[in-house]
């Protein structure tokens, strides 16, 4: 891609513009998630990305205008109203405007333009801007999601890209659906943490601290479901502000019913990606859920209390405790924690649990006390 024709000085002034544009953006999409019906917010948002991609068109940045071009058309039919903009639509739009500014940050840095291949995101994004329904707007928005890993490749699925006449087998269509799940949920729980950076790779903390609970535990959990609970169990958040995610609602406050179907919504987008995926969903729609059946959402008749929902809720508890810290505030941080846990023995947690974190809490104690 020739850049001897960008005006680099006016890319100057189009970086601080986008500066400008995408806090704005970010803020009419996260809205649009709770108020879907608004025109105004769609109609902000459409003028924010107009406004981009005609300023990296006046500097003559085509390639990244272009780009920018296929995200409009999505916005577009947001304002036809052929979808409303859901939590998945919202941040697949967010994540590929950060494609936007890596693309001019390496262009101002290298007066090149990236040379990154895009195949599979402008398709999955082409795709996104061409459904015709919500329920295909949001598989576009998986696609485009699972695209962040591997811009450049087209995405796989059975359905979607087998030859004609060709008939996958069942395992190896439950193979290629549990991989997209997993990839698309390490991809909405890193997005998560870009949204509340105390939670920067925190899915994968709590994974490996889940998967000691597991090895210790008297019930022991399938790896699998337990590893795609640990990445979906919190991603239904990513429907709610960022102001909530620092400070979650009380049961008195207005915010409260919303935060509380946070798991019923990510144990629904996992099934959606993956149907199979029903003990994982289990999981994450207990995570809340106590030993003494409070908690939400409300436990029905005599279901069980699965013991992975255990394991990520006591890893919840820990880790929420420690965030951040280091040194003596760890320390001290971690050893309330533990006494926290084991005082919910019989309320919150079961014995099965206890006794399993009896056997990893010292060292999960000094793990960042140096």
């Amino acid at each position: 891609m020739d850049s001897e024709q960008v005006n680099f000085e006016l890319l100057q002034d189009v970086m601080t513009e986008l500066q400008d544009h995408l806090p704005l953006l970010e803020d009419d999409l996260h809205q649009l998630v709770r108020f879907p019906e608004s025109v105004e917010l769609v109609a902000s948002a459409f003028r924010h990305m107009h406004s981009i991609k005609g300023d990296f068109s006046y500097c003559q940045a085509t390639p990244i205008a272009e780009f920018v071009h296929r995200l409009e058309n999505v916005m577009q039919s947001l304002r036809e109203r052929r979808y409303l903009s859901s939590a998945l639509i919202s941040e697949a739009i967010l994540q590929s405007m950060d494609r936007v500014r890596d693309m001019a940050m390496v262009l101002r840095s290298t007066r090149r333009f990236d040379e990154t291949p895009l195949t599979g995101l402008l398709a999955s994004i082409d795709e996104l801007a061409e459904a015709g329904s919500q329920a295909a707007a949001d598989q576009a928005a998986r696609h485009i999601l699972l695209a962040a890993h591997s811009p450049g490749e087209l995405l796989q699925t059975v359905s979607r890209w087998a030859p004609a006449g060709a008939e996958a087998t069942p395992a190896a269509a439950a193979a290629v659906n549990s991989d997209a799940a997993l990839r698309l949920g390490q991809q909405l729980a890193s997005a998560l943490g870009a949204r509340h950076p105390p939670w920067h790779d925190r899915a994968a903390r709590q994974l490996a601290m889940v998967l000691e609970l597991n090895r210790h535990h008297s019930q022991k959990v399938a790896e699998a479901p337990l590893t795609l609970a640990v990445y979906w169990h919190d991603v239904g958040l990513l429907a709610l502000p960022d102001a909530l995610l620092a400070n979650p609602p009380r049961a008195k406050d207005p915010q409260w019913p919303d935060w509380c179907q946070h798991p019923e919504r990510a144990a629904q987008w996992l099934l959606t990606v993956d149907p199979g995926c029903e003990e994982a969903a289990q999981i994450i729609r207990q995570h809340h859920q106590w030993s003494d059946r409070r908690g939400f959402p409300a436990r029905l008749g005599s279901e069980p209390l699965h013991p992975g929902a255990q394991m990520v809720a006591c890893v919840d508890l820990f880790q929420d405790s420690v965030a951040g810290l280091c040194g003596e505030e760890y320390r001290r941080a971690a050893l309330r924690a533990v006494f926290d846990i084991h005082g919910d023995l019989d309320t919150r947690f079961d014995a099965f649990l206890i006794n399993a974190f009896q056997a990893v809490s010292r060292d999960w104690s000094q793990h960042a006390a140096t």
